[in-house]
């Protein structure tokens, strides 16, 4: 028998992937980081990452700046 991967769904587009092939993210009061084992998380995959206006709608539903959620997704990514 062999054993199944977990599928997520990327908030940003909806689209579903396998876990591990997605970017598993929290988001705290004030800020997006990457998840630490506690509490809620989420999923982006590599196309909304790279994606300007995907950015741009993740900035406005968490209510941080734009310029933030840039500069984490670049580190995040490499």
């Amino acid at each position: 028998m062999s054993k199944r991967e977990p599928i997520r769904m990327c908030i940003a587009c909806r689209q579903k992937a396998s876990q591990h092939t997605l970017i598993r993210l929290q988001h705290n009061e004030t800020s997006i980081v990457s998840y630490d084992g506690s509490g809620r998380s989420f999923y982006l995959c590599n196309m909304c990452v790279q994606d300007k206006k995907k950015k741009k709608g993740l900035a406005k539903r968490f209510k941080i700046e734009e310029a933030y959620v840039d500069k984490l997704l670049k580190e995040i990514d490499g």
